[in-house]
């Protein structure tokens, strides 16, 4: 009786134990751009390097842009200058006739819509980063030629990495976000572990295999590996 007992346990806690359904990955940047101008010109001012960690929002490059600078700078006194104007004569209630008021309001709305066209030109002229990372690569140097929307000027990439695991796709049902993956990254001999956060809804047609994504740190943008999802 006690036997039969002790193979009845086995056989249940074997029909609740997890399976452990093999992978491989490669590591990623949780996001990668390659950054480029909207306009053309010559790289007048480079202020970071390969290595060189930035936030968003951070100056990284600016073109050639003197003549749009001081356009703006000028447009910016008479468009201060003209608001005022109109602003004093506004207060001075009817010692300015309605038509002469209308006329230094729009003198200074044409100003307004010019200095902020000229703010957008020059915003143009300068890369800034959209988002937090750390420069990858660096494609340009000073006095270089610039074309619009096609130069690659910077590679961009975030200092946090996911893993994009590949399994087979008929573990879909198994593998489950939270399942914990155990693995190696070729080359180095530590076991490391992470945690799934995302399963793809599809298979791909021509390996039959299901990407996951797991969140890690310490590992390098590009390295690959291998390795276990425990599956629960």
């Amino acid at each position: 009786m006690r036997k039969i007992l002790l193979v009845g346990l086995m056989l249940l806690s074997h029909m609740y134990a997890g399976e452990d359904v093999y992978a491989i990955f490669n590591a990623e940047a949780i996001k990668d751009a390659n950054l480029n101008l909207a306009t053309s010109g010559i790289v007048s001012n480079i202020l970071v390097d390969v290595g060189s960690e930035v936030k968003k929002g951070d100056l990284l490059l600016t073109l050639f842009n003197q003549d749009i600078e001081s356009q703006a700078r000028s447009t910016e006194q008479q468009y201060i200058f003209a608001k005022r104007q109109y602003e004093r004569y506004q207060r001075s209630g009817g010692a300015v006739d309605r038509n002469t008021l209308d006329r230094y309001k729009s003198e200074y709305k044409k100003l307004e819509a010019d200095y902020s066209y000229q703010m957008a030109m020059l915003s143009k002229t300068q890369l800034k980063a959209p988002f937090d990372g750390v420069i990858a690569s660096k494609e340009i140097e000073l006095g270089d030629g610039v074309s619009a929307n096609s130069t690659k000027l910077f590679r961009l990439i975030t200092k946090d990495v996911k893993l994009v695991l590949e399994f087979d796709f008929k573990y879909i049902s198994k593998v489950k976000v939270g399942d914990r993956f155990d693995f190696r990254i070729d080359g180095r001999k530590e076991d490391l572990h992470t945690t799934i956060s995302k399963i793809y809804p599809t298979a791909s047609t021509s390996t039959r295999k299901v990407k996951a994504e797991a969140i890690v740190q310490g590992v390098i943008p590009g390295t690959f590996g291998d390795g276990y999802i425990r599956t629960k």
